[in-house]
């Protein structure tokens, strides 16, 4: 049974709807609604997502080179037919405001580029190929 609320966020108030769950309740739960945020007026409105949803994560393949966190890709410094060293930057991926490089693994030419600026990728996501 949701529970209410008055919160005040600088100054303003608003009313909230909060439904408790124990830990048995949430196994149960089915997903989870739309992304809620809080109007000026104090009234429910769907937010805006922020960025691209994360594409399905594919199996990992020989000379892929993985994603270590989730997060937007911001930078591809590379593309297909490209010859890189092992070390050399190849995409920059951003998560909690912090920019941080993805370095060749192996030596090699880069055979494919599954991502672009703005997609949003998980950890363990196949970002490129080097053969």
């Amino acid at each position: 049974m949701p529970r209410q609320f008055k919160v005040t966020v600088n100054g303003r108030e608003y009313e909230v709807s909060v439904l408790e769950l124990t830990a048995g309740q949430a196994a149960q739960q089915s997903a989870p609604a739309a992304p809620m945020a809080v109007a000026a007026a104090g009234s429910a409105t769907s937010a805006a997502p922020a960025a691209a949803a994360p594409r399905p994560a594919a199996v990992a393949g020989a000379g892929d080179e993985l994603a270590g966190m989730g997060g937007v890709v911001v930078e591809v410094d590379v593309k297909v037919g490209q010859t890189v060293a092992a070390g050399d930057r190849l995409l920059v991926l951003e998560a909690m405001k912090m920019k941080t490089p993805v370095m060749a693994t192996r030596a090699g030419q880069v055979t494919r580029v599954l991502v672009a600026p703005g997609d949003a990728v998980e950890g363990g996501q196949p970002l490129l190929t080097i053969a």
